[in-house]
């Protein structure tokens, strides 16, 4: 019996200390990351946030005019019968002929008014089936037509804005369909845009600087930026090619000036002089 109390005696010992060891290495673990958690516990740092914005009123140096020219075949009746593929070939075939020949006349027109061959692009050809109806005197029902629409594009980049006028009477003399206007536009683009954005953070600065200064603070370093520009959308001046009496000699273009803006949201650390 002494042997047997003897041999079995240390053993809820051991254990009693082996739970106690776990339970000390279970309290340091929660001091130490409460430690931690405390540590990390910091105030967040206190900033400025700051609104800024500036603009500049640039005159356009450059210009675009867009023109279309188009033919049209004769018109057919559209019906049960197969159409006559040859007969539609053959009028195509010359609706084109005659839109390229005008088209050749033009650019030629254009280039002896020293116009350069590179400040001059003519699109490829267009071509789109047209259907149409029509009621004629004493039908119910009104009658379907088609044709086909050929057409080419015309674009025109115009640096020297003097040659707007002369260029407008070139293409309506040439009986141009279709005269989208002139559009106007900055070249030095790129760097105005830098020069509004610039002039737009430093005023931000300034403001943080001043309100940094009037409440006993110190300006640190940027923590965030933000900015949105506001580019000038092409000027379109727009105008009718509808009739050809409506010649531009004599008339003037005034395209104004294009507004380009920047705006900014700059935020500052600012540290206490306390």
């Amino acid at each position: 019996m002494l042997m047997n109390h003897a041999t079995r005696g240390p053993a809820p010992l051991a254990q009693r200390l082996r739970r106690t060891a776990m339970l000390c290495g279970l309290a340091l673990c929660t001091a130490s990351a409460t430690h931690l958690a405390r540590a990390d516990q910091t105030p967040a740092p206190a900033l400025v946030h700051v609104s800024a914005s500036a603009s500049l009123e640039a005159a356009p140096d450059k210009a675009t005019i867009q023109a279309r020219l188009w033919e049209k075949t004769p018109a057919r009746k559209v019906d049960d019968k197969a159409p006559d593929s040859k007969a539609e070939g053959q009028a195509a075939r010359k609706a084109r002929e005659s839109l390229e020949s005008r088209m050749t006349t033009l650019i030629q027109a254009l280039e002896k008014a020293g116009i350069d061959s590179r400040q001059i692009s003519a699109g490829s050809l267009n071509l789109r089936p047209e259907q149409y109806y029509e009621r004629n005197n004493g039908q119910q029902q009104p009658q379907q037509w088609r044709r086909t629409h050929l057409e080419r594009p015309i674009s025109l980049a115009l640096d020297d804005l003097d040659k707007v006028p002369e260029v407008i009477d070139l293409l309506l003399g040439a009986g141009v369909n279709q005269l989208a206007g002139v559009q106007y536009q900055i070249s030095e683009r790129d760097a105005l845009e830098d020069k509004v954005l610039k002039e737009a953070l430093t005023k931000a600065r300034h403001k943080a600087q001043l309100m940094a200064e009037t409440l006993g603070a110190t300006l640190g370093s940027v923590q965030s930026i933000n900015e949105s520009s506001h580019s000038p959308r092409p000027q379109m001046m727009a105008m009718r090619a509808d009739m050809a009496e409506a010649k531009s000699s004599g008339s003037e273009y005034r395209p104004g000036e294009l507004s380009l803006e920047s705006s900014v949201q700059v935020s500052w650390h600012i540290e206490s002089a306390d």
